[in-house]
């Protein structure tokens, strides 16, 4: 590390601190100038001789920060660290304020740990006044970042060496810019989860040059995949992003981006995203991908020839064959979608997988009731039964009754009718699944009509599609009808009671006790965990509700509806930038109100950032920053 530089302040007549005596012959400033001529960092090559001087000038003005600072200069430089301490020290008393003073301490006591450990911490000290005192002064942010760091202070290593790096330092040390070696050391320093926001700071500022070297690529690459894995998705997407601007070329940069507006229900973003990837390489991950986009869009039939181009790329790995028997159900799904269960069944009889693989003998079942094949249909139905009974449509056919499900002359009809229903609530899941509500729910109806309803499902179903369509009143009505068939259905409970919290506060005691039925019979579901830690919340037990809430964050990582809720109940808590955090993981995903939440989180970032300034004006060792600006209106 190159010298120190030290401001130099000029030393003016009739200054503060000198005092004459009425007896003196000598005039103290005249004995200052003299010396620091003779000093070597003003040009001499006397630092005893300026020593000698200086010691006058503080026997005739012991009170002079001035003179007590440049004799311990002037002993620093002669070599006597030890008789420097005296001066230098009552230098800092005399003027606390003079940060000149407490970097020539802080550089002093530096020195001396070179021999004495437990001067470091000494050192320390001096150069956080001296640095606070000079709060843009890059150099003296560097050294105390060497000091903390030779003390083991962890934290203030890393603050110390963030400021560095926000100063944006012009100057270099070994032909490397200071700005950056700053950051790498945040980046390594700042590891563990504490550090999180510095950490990410960091390695975003040694990535956004224009040409970042490929250690820093690395580190942001290994960001970014820890960002995936614990859930910081937007952030993921950002550092993401940045990679590519590296590394336009790599097509798994643009995949990892898409995945992540995939999993964030983006899909019209991510096909833009796969596209550019496809652009560089075509892959069957890609085409896969593609297709799942487009069926999440309401694009079936320009989802097909994606699947059909994922069947027809060779199959070497694992990997690639579970792609490729996703691929054939959802081929398979969209003709169904689509109204061609002829085609459908057609295509079924060239995969021997049809009979092995329970997504494609449901398929099967359900072009069978379409084409009106209903022996056959009944026939797989039995065998999907015995094989696969939790499986979708063969769970639901379990509620037909056996007479009506084997149908005969005095009941063809009903149970005509009651396979018909079970193909339209399976369409109607199938919508949902691909977030087709409109359509869920059409189908849901058409199923209504065509047979008594036998169980709650189909209520659940159509109880989902409304409020999902933001019909809450005629959700509550439906969820009640089904209230009354089974009363005791842990989902009905968690349904209807969310659905009561979120419509009317005067319904909580109701909609508290539902919820709380729930969960006692499904303590595992991340659903009902987040509706019972909402539920406290607005029963005002918020130390309750955040602990019910991260349970529930862990069953359901990537629930931004969780998420939401937590960081509400951690702002009731007073915990503003934990709160902070939890919304802006909730922000990486697409949902009904996230542009209120985009609102609140910036008005959030605001009020902490105006919290820190007071603070810091508070603490006259914490370096004052101005607040972030308070926005009127969202900005362009």
């Amino acid at each position: 590390m190159h010298p120190l530089k030290y401001l130099v302040v000029p030393v003016l007549v009739g200054s503060s601190g000198f005092s004459l005596s009425a007896q003196s012959t000598e005039d103290p400033r005249s004995l200052i100038l003299q010396g620091r001529a003779m000093q070597r960092r003003g040009g001499g090559d006397n630092p005893a001789g300026a020593a000698l001087l200086f010691r006058k000038a503080v026997a005739l003005s012991p009170k002079s920060a001035e003179a007590n600072l440049r004799l311990s200069e002037a002993l620093m430089e002669s070599g006597s660290l030890e008789a420097a301490v005296e001066p230098g020290t009552r230098a800092t008393d005399l003027d606390p304020s003079r940060a000149e003073s407490w970097a020539h301490l802080g550089m002093l006591h530096y020195l001396r740990g070179r021999k004495l450990p437990e001067a470091q911490a000494q050192a320390q000290k001096a150069l956080q006044r001296a640095a606070t005192l000079m709060p843009s002064d890059a150099e003296l942010w560097t050294r105390l970042a060497e000091v903390a760091e030779t003390c083991k202070d962890q934290p203030a290593a890393i603050k110390a060496w963030t400021r560095v790096g926000r100063l944006r330092p012009p100057f270099s040390i070994q032909g490397r810019n200071l700005g950056d070696i700053a950051w790498e050391r945040v980046a390594t320093l700042a590891a563990g989860p504490n550090y999180y926001e510095l950490r990410r700071e960091a390695v975003l500022a040694l990535c956004n040059g224009k040409y970042p070297d490929a250690p820093s690529l690395r580190l942001l690459e290994e960001l970014a995949r820890e960002q995936v894995e614990k859930g910081f998705l937007g952030h993921a997407e950002e550092s993401f992003a940045l990679l590519g601007r590296s590394l336009p070329k790599e097509p798994a940069v643009w995949d990892n981006i898409a995945l992540i507006q995939i999993r964030t229900a983006r899909f019209q973003e991510a096909i833009e995203t796969l596209r550019r990837a496809e652009a560089i390489r075509s892959t069957p991950r890609g085409d896969f991908n593609t297709g799942l986009c487009l069926m999440n869009l309401g694009q079936f039939e320009e989802s097909e020839p994606r699947w059909r181009s994922v069947l027809k790329a060779s199959k070497f790995t694992k990997e690639d064959e579970k792609l490729a028997a996703n691929a054939r159900s959802l081929l398979a799904t969209s003709m169904l979608l689509r109204g061609k269960p002829k085609e459908m069944l057609e295509l079924l009889k060239g995969w021997p997988e049809g009979k092995t693989q329970p997504d494609l003998l449901a398929l099967e079942a359900q072009g069978l009731i379409q084409t009106q094949a209903l022996k056959q249909a009944r026939l797989v139905l039995r065998d999907g039964m015995a094989r696969f009974p939790l499986h979708g449509i063969f769970l639901l056919a379990k509620a037909i009754p056996e007479k009506q499900f084997n149908g005969g002359v005095f009941s063809g009809k009903q149970s005509r009718n009651a396979l018909q229903q079970l193909d339209l609530e399976t369409i109607a899941g199938q919508m949902g699944e691909f977030r087709r509500w409109d359509r869920c729910l059409e189908f849901v109806l058409l199923a209504r009509k065509t047979a008594p309803v036998r169980d709650i499902e189909l209520l659940l179903l159509q109880g989902s599609a409304l409020q999902e369509l933001g019909r809450m009143s005629e959700a509550v009505q439906v969820l009640r009808e089904g209230q009354r068939m089974n009363p005791g259905h842990p989902t009905l409970q968690n349904n209807l009671g969310y659905v009561l919290l979120e419509m009317d506060e005067s319904q909580l005691p109701e909609a508290a006790a539902l919820i709380e039925a729930s969960i006692k019979q499904e303590p595992d579901n991340g659903n009902t965990m987040d509706s019972w830690g909402w539920a406290l919340f607005k029963q005002g037990k918020f130390k309750e509700s955040e602990e019910v809430l991260r349970k529930a964050s862990e069953l359901s990582p990537f629930s931004p509806e969780i998420r939401k809720h937590l960081g509400e109940t951690l702002l009731s808590l007073g915990r503003l930038e934990e709160a902070l955090e939890q919304w802006e993981r909730a922000l990486a995903y697409a949902f009904p109100d996230r542009k209120a939440l985009e609102v609140r989180a910036r008005e959030l970032r605001t009020r902490i950032a105006k919290k820190r300034h007071e603070a810091a004006l508070a603490d006259p060792d914490e370096p004052i920053e101005p607040p972030e600006p308070d926005f009127d209106e969202d900005p362009e």
